[in-house]
């Protein structure tokens, strides 16, 4: 992944006030960005093509939890299997959600072609404050808030829908996986940035659980608890479990 953009490992005292539970999801991307990574400014982040902000969610990720890969279920399609199995996903070695490409040509037959722009989270936020009534109306209004140069109808979905996974491929994620089972292989759908939000949710309740631990031996506050090394917390820890 690229290593545009400064960033710390999601962890301060600030941190431990992001609302996972409440927060819409691209409020919460946004939110989380535009604390850890430079520049600090959520306007900025809220322009970022959806790919980007996946991106930069995954490195972040990997610095908090100092792990290159994660480790996913699935489940075989096959009728006649249906096996469950599990495969690590190689975190360093995605796409950098290249933020310096912010417009993509499409071919759509008759020498027709179409410029789109790739939809960025304030598209999110601002289609969904919308509540279209109909898949239709959704993506006509999508269609047409991302054109830039070219008539769009939709009859052109299909192509501009692979346009669109091939310019952001962390948005539409597919992992081709062989079942251990049977043999046949298929793809497995992975929400990238459900996966990164859910850890670092987790690496807050497991803050939250530290402070309440060393508040209750040493009546430290949240900002002594988390000015201490992560890795001499892990010390004190497993000195308070063995004095328990």
């Amino acid at each position: 992944m690229s290593s545009n953009g400064s960033l710390r490992p999601f962890g301060t005292v600030a941190d431990l006030d992001v609302d996972f539970d409440h927060l819409d999801r691209q409020r919460l991307v946004t939110t989380v960005l535009a604390r850890c990574v430079d520049p600090g400014d959520e306007s900025f982040w809220w322009g970022q093509a959806i790919g980007y902000r996946i991106a930069t969610l995954l490195r972040l990720v990997t610095l908090t939890d100092g792990r290159p890969a994660v480790s996913l279920n699935g489940r075989c399609a096959s009728a006649t299997c249906g096996d469950p199995f599990s495969f690590d996903l190689p975190l360093l070695g995605l796409p950098d959600g290249d933020p310096g490409t912010r417009s993509f040509q499409v071919p759509c037959g008759a020498n027709r072609p179409l410029t789109l722009r790739r939809p960025t989270g304030d598209d999110l936020r601002r289609w969904a404050e919308l509540k279209p009534s109909s898949r239709h109306e959704a993506v006509r209004v999508m269609l047409d808030s991302l054109a830039i140069d070219g008539d769009v109808s939709l009859g052109d979905e299909a192509a501009l829908s692979a346009s669109m996974s091939a310019m952001d491929p962390l948005v539409d994620f597919r992992v081709s996986c062989t079942c251990p089972s049977c043999g046949v292989t298929q793809d497995v759908v992975v929400d990238l940035e459900s996966l990164a939000l859910a850890s670092l949710a987790r690496r807050q309740r497991s803050l939250l659980q530290e402070v309440h631990r060393f508040a209750s031996c040493y009546g430290w506050t949240e900002t002594d608890v988390l000015a201490v090394p992560p890795a001499r917390r892990a010390r004190y820890l497993a000195l308070m479990e063995a004095e328990s």
